[in-house]
Parts: C-alpha cells; sequence; structure tokens
C-alpha cells in the first residue's frame, strides 16, 4: 500500500510544468497548486494505481502558465507506484488531447 502523508507531485503536460503538494491518506488526497484547491481519491491493485482528482479554483495567477486553465474540473488518472513514488497519466476531459503526467515522490509522515 501506498505510505499516507505529505507527496511532491510534478506535472508535465506538453511543456507546460507544475507542482503540488499534498498529503494521502486511506486512499484520499488533498493538496494545492498555486491556482486550486485539490481532492481526490484512488484504489490500489498490486503496483497499479487509479482515480481522480477534483480541482478547485483559489487564485488566478498572471505570472503563471495553467496548464488546463479551468476554474473547476474534474480528471481520472491511472498509473504505477511503489509504497512511496510513482508516476500518474491524466486527462482533462474538457481540454481533448491534453495529456498530464506526474511523478510523485514521498517526503514525509503526517
Amino acid at each position: 500500500m501506498m505510505r499516507d502523508g505529505i507527496y511532491k507531485v510534478y506535472l508535465d503536460a506538453g511543456g507546460a510544468k507544475g507542482f503540488i503538494i499534498g498529503a494521502m491518506r486511506d486512499g484520499h488526497i488533498t493538496g494545492c497548486d498555486q491556482t486550486h484547491f485539490i481532492t481526490g481519491r484512488f484504489s490500489r491493485r498490486g503496483n497499479r494505481v487509479k482515480g481522480s482528482f477534483i480541482f478547485k479554483r483559489h487564485s488566478r495567477r498572471p505570472d503563471f502558465r495553467e496548464i488546463a486553465n479551468l476554474d473547476d474540473f474534474e480528471t481520472p488518472f491511472s498509473g504505477v507506484c511503489s509504497d512511496s513514488f510513482g508516476q500518474l497519466e491524466a486527462a482533462v476531459p474538457e481540454r481533448p488531447g491534453l495529456k498530464v503526467v506526474a511523478t510523485f515522490r514521498w517526503v514525509c509522515e503526517v
């Protein structure tokens, strides 16, 4: 099982970069980036993981290039993981063709 705790998440979508800091506990995810609060759920089978993230805007940053540039949206994801790191791929339904790759690493316990 993935370790509960704080994670650093690096995003890449066709050259656009992002960073999320989040907490994971019992299959629930909470976190934020420069423009959105993020919640989500996931399930794991072996080293495969899948779930969805919900993004809710908290601010607009004219100095920051957003990956999806949407106020509120949900995105499904799937990928591979160990107990403390992994990689996910996500698609944003409102932005066809946009593929987001998220690489994450466990930082510490909560």
